[in-house]
């Protein structure tokens, strides 16, 4: 790399590399996509060399782009490390905190404690990035994420701070008059049963429910909580539900043991851990999950 780049050049590279599309980026960076353009540009001029085949499936490296590709995230991770090397002699805590979060954990979980965090630190903006994608903290894509299984990557810190599980659960209009249990498969016999696809199995995957899964009527199958949640409470069948986002809804009744437990995770890149917004967050983070009202339900 040049002894004088032009570092947003190299953060819109980055950016670019990662999402694959202008627009992506810009939203990412949060500059208008003709910005992020004229700056590709401007490196694209600056090295002497095209950086992406521009196609129409997106941005792809050329072999030129994927040996700057390296120099690019060595700069990335310094410049972390001196921004986080300042804050920490500082002790100043301020400053964007990106946290990775599937979309359960974001509305059910954190959204209910952000007042919370704002009295606590007003002057650290979190952005929270929703999403089953695991992103890539190891290139910078966040600085935490909170999620479940613990991550195959090597490289980073993992804490667990919970353990989530799941049930079944019905609206009290649904369950009416019944004495209504599921713990195995003769007791399911006609029931609708609201369950997710075999993708996010993880999340339904205890031994005891497996006949129940075969003897009950699936009625729907998705890879939403959200859906299952919305027709749970319409009455439309006995429904998969994470525990942490069931009990927040006083017409929807427990009826089963647990169908999975997971274990929740705290992620960083050691490269983080000595920012104090990240470190702050991280710690609010690891209370939040913790007790009767987070995810270790």
């Amino acid at each position: 790399m040049h002894d004088h780049m032009d570092w947003d050049g190299v953060r819109v590279f980055l950016a670019v590399a990662r999402a694959g599309r202008l627009s992506v980026a810009a939203r990412q960076l949060g500059v208008e996509h003709t910005t992020v353009g004229r700056r590709l540009a401007a490196l694209e001029d600056q090295l002497g060399a095209a950086l992406f085949y521009r196609t129409a499936a997106g941005y792809r490296l050329t072999p030129a782009g994927e040996s700057v590709l390296a120099s690019a995230e060595a700069m990335r991770r310094a410049a972390a490390e001196m921004g986080a090397f300042a804050r920490e002699r500082t002790g100043i805590v301020e400053g964007q905190v990106r946290l990775a979060l599937v979309p359960e954990f974001a509305s059910h979980w954190l959204a209910p404690r952000l007042p919370a965090f704002q009295k606590l630190y007003p002057s650290i903006e979190l952005q929270v990035l929703v999403g089953t994608r695991q992103l890539d903290l190891s290139r910078g894509e966040a600085e935490l994420a909170v999620r479940s299984p613990h991550p195959r990557q090597t490289g980073l810190v993992a804490v667990r701070i919970a353990r989530a599980t799941a049930g079944l659960y019905a609206s009290k209009a649904f369950v009416g008059r019944r004495r209504l249990r599921l713990d195995e498969g003769s007791a399911a016999e006609g029931l609708p049963l609201l369950v997710y696809t075999p993708k996010y199995h993880g999340l339904q995957n205890a031994a005891w429910f497996q006949p129940v899964l075969e003897r009950a009527t699936i009625v729907l199958r998705t890879n939403s909580t959200e859906a299952l949640l919305a027709a749970a409470r319409a009455a439309a069948g006995i429904a998969v539900l994470p525990r942490f986002v069931a009990r927040r809804f006083s017409d929807l009744v427990p009826v089963s043991a647990d169908v999975s437990t997971n274990d929740v995770w705290l992620i960083t890149h050691p490269e983080y851990r000595r920012d104090p917004k990240v470190r702050v967050t991280g710690d609010f983070l690891k209370q939040a999950a913790a007790g009767p009202t987070g995810l270790d339900v």
